[in-house]
């Protein structure tokens, strides 16, 4: 699987929790702040430190944004 792959998938996968949230009366942006929330909470911290650092790798940013638009639920589904 290519990267862009694995970053579109996480994209769908992430678009359909907030959609899900959205449904059942959920305003958009606190559905963002709740799946960062609970993220946070459930990946080990080194991982999440990790993740923190790559965040601001430019080059790292620049491969999950090809082909991909700046806002997850704008991604159509497959």
């Amino acid at each position: 699987m290519s990267l862009e792959q694995g970053f579109t998938i996480i994209d769908h996968a992430l678009n359909l929790a907030v959609e899900e949230l959205k449904s059942k009366g959920m305003p958009e942006q606190e559905a963002y702040i709740a799946l960062l929330v609970r993220l946070w909470g459930t990946v080990p911290e080194e991982v999440a430190e990790i993740a923190n650092m790559l965040r601001d790798d430019p080059d790292l940013m620049s491969a999950m944004n090809i082909g991909a638009t700046s806002e997850p639920s704008a991604v159509p589904a497959e």
